[in-house]
């Protein structure tokens, strides 16, 4: 499982991480290595708020023309996949006695 990541350059010693699949996951850098360095604590913060909302993980879009790709240890991808399985379930419960 790979998540696309974009660095933006700002101004001078300002860079923006955002990873497009997640809204809101975006952070500030003074370098664009930094960035690099940091995309995995940015993206399992995303994840993290999204089980603590219980919310759906989005699947990663296409890597093409991405600046960075973040590989998502496999173990980890399983966890997320599950996550999703029950978060479609309790929309199902919900839908029933709704």
């Amino acid at each position: 499982m790979q998540y696309c990541y974009f660095i933006k350059h700002l101004a001078e010693g300002q860079y923006e991480l955002r990873f497009p699949d997640f809204i809101g996951a975006k952070e500030l850098f003074s370098s664009e290595e930094e960035a690099h360095k940091e995309a995995m604590n940015i993206f399992l913060e995303a994840v993290q708020t999204r089980f603590e909302n219980k919310q759906r993980v989005p699947e990663p879009s296409p890597v093409d023309n991405c600046q960075g790709t973040l590989n998502v240890p496999s173990t980890f991808g399983e966890l997320i996949v599950q996550h999703n399985m029950i978060m479609e379930q309790l929309c199902e419960i919900q839908d029933v006695n709704e």
